[in-house]
Parts: C-alpha cells; sequence; structure tokens
C-alpha cells in the first residue's frame, strides 16, 4: 500500500490540490467464488429460526481488506496507457482516499477528468471531490461529485483540511480532564494524530509525563501522584487547544531546488530540533 506519511508529505507540495474518495469502494468488489462468499456470511434470527445470509461483495473491515482494494485498483489502473492518470491511480489512493497536487491547474483538471472515467469503467464513483482551484470546484460541482461539508474542514489522512484557506490542523482531541492513571493518561496523549509532528513541542510533553510515571514504576491502574495529575491537567488544556493552530499547506513546489536545512541541540528533556525547507523563488 501507498505510505502514508509519503502521501502527507506530497500533500504539501505544489500550489493546486485534488481530494476525492471512492463511493462504497469495498462493496464495489464482488465476490465471485461461491467459496469465498461462504467466508463472508452472517445468521439472522427471524421467528425463531436462524437464517443465513452471504455476502456477494468485499467487506469493510476485514484485516485484507484495504490491501485487496489497493491491488484491485492497482489491477485496474495497468488496463489503461501509461500515463500521469494511470501513475496516479496506482500511487496517490490510500485506501479510497485520493491526494493529488499539481502546480498546472488545468492538467489537474484534466487528470480529475480521466480518473473518474476510467474508475467508472471499473464500478468505481469518485464522489466528496473538492479543490483549492475554484475553476476545478465548479466542474466539480457540475459532476454533482463536490463534498458537501458544512464545517468548511474536512479530513484528509488524519488532519483537517480548509481549501479556501489552504491550511492544515489537527483534528481536534477530546480528552479527558480527570484521567489519574498510567493506562488513561497513556490513552489520553495518544488521541492526537500528528506523524507530521507540526505540534510536537506541545505533544512532546505528554510523552515526557510518560517517562516520569514509568519511572515511579506504577502499575497500570494505579493513581499516579498529585504532582503527576497537576502536569497532566495544564497539558489537556492546551491539547485541547491545538485546532486553534493551523498550518498552510504548501510548503514547497516539485520540479524545484531544494536544501534542507537541519539545526539539532540537546537538552536534559529531549533533543531540540528545527528544519527549513528553502527554494528558489521562496
Amino acid at each position: 500500500m501507498t505510505d502514508m506519511l509519503k502521501l502527507m508529505i506530497r500533500f504539501r507540495t505544489n500550489r493546486n490540490v485534488l481530494l476525492a474518495d471512492i463511493r462504497k469502494a469495498f462493496l464495489m468488489i464482488r465476490l465471485a467464488s461461491e467459496k469465498d462468499r461462504n467466508r463472508f456470511c452472517f445468521f439472522l434470527k427471524k421467528c425463531e429460526k436462524l437464517h443465513c445470509y452471504r455476502y456477494k461483495t468485499f467487506i469493510f473491515g476485514f484485516n485484507a481488506s484495504p490491501f485487496i482494494l489497493n491491488y484491485v485498483l492497482k489491477f485496474h489502473a495497468e488496463k489503461f496507457p501509461l500515463d500521469e492518470c494511470s501513475e496516479a491511480l496506482k500511487s496517490s489512493f490510500y485506501v479510497d482516499n485520493l491526494v493529488k497536487t499539481a502546480n498546472n491547474a488545468k492538467n489537474l483538471s484534466n487528470l480529475y477528468t480521466s480518473a473518474r472515467e476510467r474508475l467508472q469503467k471499473g464500478n468505481f464513483n469518485l464522489q466528496s471531490c473538492n479543490s483549492n482551484c475554484v475553476t476545478l470546484q465548479k466542474k466539480m460541482e457540475a459532476d454533482g461529485t463536490l463534498s458537501g461539508f458544512d464545517s468548511g474542514w474536512e479530513k484528509v489522512l488524519g488532519y483537517q483540511y480548509d481549501s479556501v484557506q489552504d491550511s492544515i490542523r489537527v483534528s481536534p482531541p477530546s480528552c479527558d480532564l480527570k484521567a489519574s492513571t498510567k493506562r488513561k493518561i497513556l490513552s489520553e496523549t495518544s488521541k492526537v494524530f500528528d506523524p507530521l509532528s507540526l505540534y510536537l513541542p506541545v505533544t512532546v510533553r505528554g510523552r515526557l509525563l510518560m517517562r516520569e510515571i514509568w519511572r515511579q514504576k506504577l502499575n497500570w491502574d494505579n493513581m499516579v501522584p498529585q504532582g503527576m495529575s497537576s502536569v497532566w491537567r495544564t497539558l489537556t488544556k492546551d491539547l485541547s487547544a491545538l485546532d486553534s493552530v493551523s498550518f498552510p499547506r504548501r510548503v514547497i513546489d516539485e520540479g524545484k531546488d531544494t536544501k534542507l536545512f537541519f539545526f539539532c541541540d540537546a537538552s536534559k528533556a529531549a533533543y531540540g530540533f528545527a528544519v527549513y525547507v528553502v527554494q528558489d523563488g521562496n
């Protein structure tokens, strides 16, 4: 499957964005074999009798479902000429979510049309499409595929994305202020999904707190000392406010010479680092 972190980094490149997902993706894969259908059955009690039903299609939630969908999409893409659209179908999907960026809005619009037509030939229909390009948004609206989210923010690879401001933020976690055991605090500090480490200056405090709890050699359900509970209450307020801080989605453009500058230093608590990306014209 496509590496999620790699796709996230690619999402932060170029001026224009194309987002979409496949409607009922797993259910579009038919189970042709009788043997396979017998593996996806369930019982329903009616009038004191048990009735057995079998799925004719693949199901959501099976541990191999994402891999099989990914395999089917790549197999389907092989039926078409090797071009930018076929490459996007193979490498720009994470499960059923399409994430693609480009600097040329017209090329991205053409890719959207081609991807939609090719996927339909496999009975896969794109829906919940969106873009920060107004022209492409109007095209999606005419096709009836434009996303209908009212909040202005929609989920993209675990983050929230605002197509108007072209910015991203973490999904706001709902942390329990009263968490007071090692088990509960570990669970609460793990609620922030931030693989790009945009909010690390705040979330690292949860890791430091857990380190101190482990040093105390407490059992999982023992109450933590009062001082640690106080640290957790302070941290909870900051974690709950993370969604008030957003970041520009676009960082760099493809096809330009890029330099990375790393700065790092150590302290008694943790390593501190900063990374700067420099491109010509940026």
